[in-house]
């Protein structure tokens, strides 16, 4: 008998695994993928990743047979393995991924940031933000009404405030670094909260360039404390999946983000929804 013929004979005894034994390598791999039972809210978010997590299951491979005149092949070149994502790394890549695709923008200093949102009470805020902090600005004040932004001229011994950060890194481990200095500066402390409070003030009222937006999403995923929530809702009632923390002496998660879980666009926050943001060239200008 050759050896073509004895492959094929040794072939048809060779059973294929059975059903139990690919539903027990699938519950393996699925076991892997799934997150912590942090909280009720957040024990489904695995579905958000249902296809990343179905690409991963393993192949079935049939035993090669060898002949003993035959020699096994030579070791193929070792591939890298890509390191594991958490949870919430994996989700903020892909928002990652979708604000790489937005179009490049780079601001001038005499424009201004365009936002509009809904607050928690209906109501529609706007506000029109130097780019460079030396224009005047407009928008509401602490007391709800509509006033000048004053911007902070050259020689007037102010403090600059600009809505366009250049030196903001394109990476996310830098990313990490720059936010942790900037809260600091800001308020005193690099701690978990400090850093989650300074990102509730830059995502929305700083224009970012894609590849800054990116690694500030990508960013956030490195950052430990961080985790995903389902189920949470802007101020619209628009329901998404929120990447939240729990404040020092709280155990209750408090969202920052809430993004649209299949266009991975972030939505807002419980207190105010994002409607829009854009670059303008005046004072009043809608986009």
């Amino acid at each position: 008998m050759d050896e073509i013929t004895l492959v094929k004979e040794l072939g048809r005894e060779t059973s294929l695994p059975s059903p139990d034994r690919l539903a027990a390598a699938r519950a393996r791999v699925m076991a892997e993928v799934a997150p912590p039972r942090e909280n009720r809210r957040s024990r489904r978010w695995a579905t958000l990743l249902a296809a990343a997590a179905a690409a991963g299951i393993a192949a079935i491979t049939v035993p090669q047979l060898v002949t003993p005149s035959a020699q096994p092949p030579a070791p193929g070149p070792t591939e890298a393995v890509a390191p594991k994502l958490t949870p919430v790394a994996a989700f903020l890549n892909q928002a990652a991924t979708s604000a790489e695709n937005e179009p490049d923008l780079v601001p001038r200093g005499d424009q201004f940031l365009y936002l509009r949102f809904i607050e928690w009470d209906g109501t529609a805020s706007e506000a029109w933000l130097s780019i460079d902090g030396r224009h005047d600005g407009w928008g509401r004040d602490q007391d709800g009404e509509y006033a000048t932004i004053p911007g902070c001229r050259a020689g007037a011994g102010c403090e600059v405030t600009a809505h366009y950060r250049d030196d903001m890194p394109t990476d996310p481990e830098a990313t990490v670094a720059w936010l942790r200095k900037s809260a600091k500066e800001d308020f005193g402390s690099d701690s978990l909260d400090a850093v989650t409070k300074y990102l509730g003030t830059i995502s929305t009222r700083l224009w970012m360039r894609p590849a800054q937006r990116a690694a500030l999403y990508r960013s956030i995923g490195l950052i430990d404390g961080v985790r995903l929530v389902e189920g949470v809702q802007d101020s619209r009632g628009r329901e998404g999946v929120g990447v939240a923390w729990v404040p020092s002496g709280q155990t209750e998660e408090r969202a920052v983000w809430i993004f649209n879980p299949k266009t991975f666009e972030m939505l807002g926050t419980p207190e105010s929804s994002i409607d829009e943001i854009a670059l303008v060239d005046r004072v009043r200008q809608k986009a």
